[in-house]
């Protein structure tokens, strides 16, 4: 392990663990992997799902050069929340970052730095509590990508919306192989979810299988991946009761009754625009008018 120190506030050690082989008689010259973890510090699933691979790749052959960073942003990361609090900037949102920036934005610049050799890289988020995974790509602009997302095992991928400054998309750009896993958890609190951290790390390690990082047998996903386009949220338009019928991580039929709102002895009920894949849904509560409920990706 080393450190990559940003100067400028406490904690802000970046700590990158590196995993290679050790001649070309033990395995070969294989690919450079990057994988990253809490570039929004309170997304403590992705860190979880990156420390598990990190004890998995302890026992295996690696054949390319693998950088694990659990913790992008560790001042984030440390006062468990989404930004850092000496700036309050989203570093999901200015990457390739600026040298002379503010914290969060030398810290992306350190990050690109770091990161620029690797041919393929896998950025860990959450999606909140009520979250459902899913993988999030430019696979319109980058089809490249599409073969790359079955092989990661992950049951859902959704078209980005292709907001600048995002560190895998700009990564895109600059000609490596990026994708972002969005797992259960984070908000609120940083919670993590055990199961999917689990399940995500077992398929990474797959996944490196597959791109010939690591030395075994890649083992082909038995469930199909669902490709789907652009996400979008239904926000409330009157303070009401919000009472879901569906769960996320459900697929809907059009017309399916996704929830109901109670407004003053009316009911509102919420339906599937389309065929969809619900992939957050708030739990019961009294909503207030502009506040999101449930977002939902349409399925191609």
């Amino acid at each position: 392990m080393r450190k990559l120190t940003i100067p400028g506030a406490p904690l802000s050690e970046i700590e990158i663990f590196e995993y290679q082989y050790q001649s070309q008689s033990r395995g070969g010259n294989g690919p450079n992997v990057v994988i990253t973890g809490a570039i929004h510090g309170n997304e403590q699933t992705g860190v979880h799902a990156a420390r598990l691979l990190m004890k998995e790749l302890e026992k295996v052959e690696v054949t390319g050069h693998i950088k694990v960073i659990p913790v992008a942003n560790p001042t984030a990361y440390y006062h468990r929340q989404r930004v850092s609090p000496f700036d309050n900037v989203d570093m999901s949102r200015v990457f390739p970052g600026s040298s002379k920036g503010s914290l969060s934005l030398r810290t992306a610049d350190a990050l690109w730095g770091e990161t620029a050799d690797a041919e393929y890289i896998v950025d860990l988020h959450c999606c909140g509590l009520t979250g459902s995974t899913y993988t999030l790509v430019d696979y319109e602009n980058f089809p490249e990508l599409k073969e790359l997302c079955v092989a990661t095992g992950m049951p859902v991928v959704c078209q980005t919306s292709g907001a600048d400054g995002q560190f895998y998309l700009e990564s895109c750009r600059r000609g490596q192989k990026a994708i972002l896993i969005e797992l259960p958890g984070g908000q609120p609190g940083g919670v993590i979810d055990l199961e999917w951290a689990e399940f995500c790390s077992k398929q990474l390690l797959n996944y490196l299988k597959y791109i010939k990082a690591v030395k075994g047998e890649y083992v082909a996903p038995t469930t199909e991946t669902v490709f789907c386009g652009k996400m979008d949220r239904a926000v409330v338009h009157n303070e009401g009761l919000f009472l879901p019928v569906a769960k996320s991580g459900d697929f809907l039929k059009k017309g399916d009754v996704i929830a109901y709102l109670d407004c003053e002895g009316s009911r509102t009920t919420y339906e599937a625009p389309a065929d969809i894949r619900l992939i957050s849904i708030s739990l019961p509560k009294y909503a207030f008018i502009g506040e999101s409920v449930f977002g939902f990706i349409p399925v191609k």
